[in-house]
């Protein structure tokens, strides 16, 4: 089974598409392309539709589309998606971005074309992207709630490599979550690898009910998240300006590192 169905996917892009949130978030998108020939807004929500479906293969793409709700958020000139009654599978069409195939295309790009639009991008400038210009978005549109109430934490990340199977990475996250403080756990399995920062607030529009990461830092694992994590702070107030974070919360580990 999917772990989010075509109707709730269609309902999640329709509602993002018409408020240009992707555009918006891809104007400053990194690429190592010369010539975009595929629009990075379209590599954004191919990427977002992966995740919906927590896939990490990008082989995955096509299956993806094929049960997901992407296409169907989409213009009718750009994909369609439909049961054909004779087979009773779905039949997908896409137009593309570009004139290079001459045979009908299953996705409106190669699965290739979003595993190397991400892997040509050295990560510091995914981080840099997100820690500056997608932060600006989502203050632009709102998602940082007038209450200011931001909660530090910490987790750890294991990655799988070739010297090691399992090996530990830290990240320092920033988020944006709801206000009712009593009824939110915000708990930390392992506080000396990193630091997160969450805003509590229901009226924080349109993520009532969620939160928002509002920055994010890799470390390795023998670094302590203390300092890289206090200038993920510095850099935020930057990029929002003063007064957005009135209050932080952070737990024992960082206050007394701190300190």
């Amino acid at each position: 089974m999917e772990v989010i169905g075509q109707a709730d996917e269609r309902d999640f892009f329709e509602a993002l598409f018409p408020r240009a949130h992707p555009e918006r978030l891809a104007e400053a998108m990194p690429s190592a392309r010369k010539k975009q020939e595929v629009p990075l807004w379209f590599i954004l929500a191919a990427n977002l539709s992966l995740k919906l479906h927590q896939e990490n293969s990008f082989l995955a793409f096509e299956r993806v589309v094929r049960c997901g709700g992407l296409l169907a958020a989409l213009p009718p000139d750009l994909a369609t998606k439909h049961l054909d009654l004779k087979t009773r599978q779905w039949a997908l069409q896409c137009q593309g971005f570009n004139d290079k195939n001459s045979y009908d295309r299953a996705t409106p790009c190669d699965q290739d074309t979003l595993r190397k639009a991400l892997r040509d991008v050295a990560a510091d400038r995914w981080l840099e992207w997100f820690n500056g210009p997608v932060q600006q978005v989502f203050q632009e549109y709102g998602y940082f709630d007038p209450e200011g109430l931001f909660i530090g934490d910490a987790s750890y990340l294991f990655v799988q490599t070739t010297r090691l199977r399992r090996q530990r990475r830290d990240v320092v996250r920033c988020a944006q979550s709801p206000r009712r403080l009593r009824q939110t756990q915000c708990g930390a399995a392992a506080p000396r690898a990193s630091g997160a920062l969450l805003q509590m607030g229901e009226s924080a529009a349109p993520a009532r009910d969620a939160y928002v990461y509002a920055a994010v830092a890799l470390l390795p694992g023998n670094a302590h998240e203390v300092g890289p994590f206090f200038e993920l702070v510095e850099q935020f107030v930057q990029i929002a300006g003063k007064g957005v974070i009135k209050w932080l919360i952070i737990d024992r580990a960082l206050l007394m590192a701190h300190a």
